[in-house]
């Protein structure tokens, strides 16, 4: 293992396009997304004090541009991405991998933005905005509310602070 200045290899990521790092209760999850994998790791507290493989997912029909981790209820992780075709979830228990929202007329490829886990929602419902476009659904794929967001261009950017999103 090559140790510089405090940081520590993870792993062969090689040809990863987003990550990012959610805490649930005492443990801290690394979820990357590889050009057709998904990969996970967990962090080992002592002695190794180091990121750990823990799941991973090859072979996606769907290559992931974005990618984040919710816990529903309290006990079921699911991996949640977004690709050119829309947005999907892995169940870690089972490897099942669902669609939650393809969209339904759009003519060129799916952009993804952002997927907000929606505080208070037991990691069940999430705003998903990709395009110039945002929606609200649950992680099984259900719409949870009636409101469709839209916004006068393509975003460049996009940040969230508490409940409000940020467009640039």
């Amino acid at each position: 293992m090559e140790k510089r200045n405090g940081w520590v290899n993870v792993g062969d990521l090689q040809g990863a396009v987003h990550f990012k790092i959610v805490r649930y209760e005492r443990i801290k999850f690394l979820v990357v997304g590889l050009e057709s994998t998904v990969e996970i790791y967990a962090w080992a507290p002592k002695p190794y004090h180091k990121f750990m493989a823990f799941k991973a997912f090859s072979q996606l029909a769907h290559l992931p541009l974005i990618v984040d981790l919710t816990v529903e209820k309290n006990s079921r992780l699911k991996v949640l991405y977004g690709s050119r075709e829309g947005f999907h979830a892995i169940d870690l228990d089972s490897g099942s991998i669902d669609d939650i929202y393809t969209p339904a007329n759009i003519e060129t490829v799916v952009i993804p933005h952002c997927i907000v886990i929606l505080p208070n929602s037991s990691g069940m419902q999430l705003l998903l905005c990709y395009n110039n476009e945002g929606v609200y659904v649950s992680t099984y794929g259900k719409a949870t509310k009636s409101v469709f967001l839209q916004w006068g261009e393509t975003p460049s950017s996009v940040g969230r602070l508490s409940e409000f999103l940020f467009f640039s």
